[in-house]
C-alpha cells in the first residue's frame, strides 16, 4: 500500500479527484481516505500544518496500515529564484531549517544520530529524473516564511530550492520506522514580499499540478 500524506484541504481534494471509489475510515482525530490510483492501493490523510502534526500523521499512518512508501506532496514556497509559480520540486534531500541546537557546538539543522539531511533512496529520485521537475534539498519549519531575508537565509544555508513545514518531518519519521518516503512540492509563491497574496491564490491550482504529476508516476512507485 502506498501512503498519501497531505497539509491543506485543497491538496486532498485534488489527490482524491484521482482515486477511485474510496472509503472512509476514522482512526484516532484523522479521516483516511482508501482507494486506487491506476490500480495502485492508496491511502490518504490530511495532516494539516506543521512538523508534529505531519509527524504524528505519518506514526497513525504506519501504525494503522501495512505501507511500503510515504509520499508528502503538496504546495511550498520558492526560495530559488529561478523557479516560478506552479514549477515541481522533488526532494533528493529535506532539512528541518529551523531545528537549532547550535548551542551544543552541533551545526544549524544537524540532529543527533540523523544529520542535517535525510536523504530519500536513489532509485526513488531516479524515476523522476526524465521528468519536468526540478530535484534538491527542500527546507521544512514550523514557520510560514515571508521575509526575503528569510528566504535568501535558507537557500544559502541548506542550498535549498523551496521551503514547506511539513516534510522533513515526514522523512524522518519515515526513516526511523525504516519505511521509504518521498517529498512532492509545487510552487505556489515566490517568497518575493508577497507571499501572503500569492499563496491563496495559487494554492488550488498548484496543489492540482502536484497531484498530475503524481497521476503520472505512481505506477513506478
Amino acid at each position: 500500500m502506498i501512503g498519501i500524506i497531505v497539509a491543506e484541504l485543497e491538496e486532498l481534494e485534488s489527490i482524491l479527484e484521482r482515486v477511485d471509489s474510496y472509503t472512509e475510515t476514522q482512526y484516532k482525530n484523522k479521516t483516511f481516505y482508501e482507494g486506487y490510483i491506476k490500480e495502485k492501493n492508496v491511502v490518504i490523510v490530511r495532516s494539516e500544518v506543521g512538523k508534529v502534526n505531519a509527524a504524528l500523521t505519518s506514526q497513525m499512518l504506519i501504525d494503522k496500515y501495512d505501507v511500503r512508501i510515504i509520499i508528502n506532496i503538496g504546495v511550498s514556497g520558492s526560495v530559488n529564484n529561478t523557479l516560478d509559480i506552479g514549477e515541481i520540486v522533488v526532494g533528493d534531500k529535506l532539512v528541518q531549517h529551523d531545528f537549532d541546537v547550535t548551542g551544543f557546538g552541533r551545526k544549524l539543522g544537524e540532529i543527533e544520530g540523523i544529520g542535517i539531511y535525510i536523504e530519500p533512496r536513489k532509485e526513488l529520485i531516479d524515476i523522476f529524473k526524465e521528468l519536468n521537475v526540478k530535484i534538491g534539498c527542500i527546507a521544512s519549519g514550523d514557520k510560514f516564511v515571508t521575509k526575503i531575508e528569510d528566504k535568501n537565509f535558507i537557500r544559502e544555508t541548506f542550498d535549498a530550492l523551496c521551503v514547506e513545514m511539513e516534510g522533513a518531518s515526514v522523512a524522518q519519521t519515515c526513516l526511523v520506522n525504516g519505511i521509504d518516503f518521498i517529498v512532492i512540492r509545487s510552487i505556489s509563491d515566490k517568497l518575493d514580499g508577497s507571499s501572503k497574496i500569492e499563496f491563496p491564490k495559487f494554492l488550488e491550482s498548484s496543489a492540482k499540478k502536484a497531484a498530475n504529476l503524481l497521476y503520472d508516476v505512481i505506477d513506478k512507485i
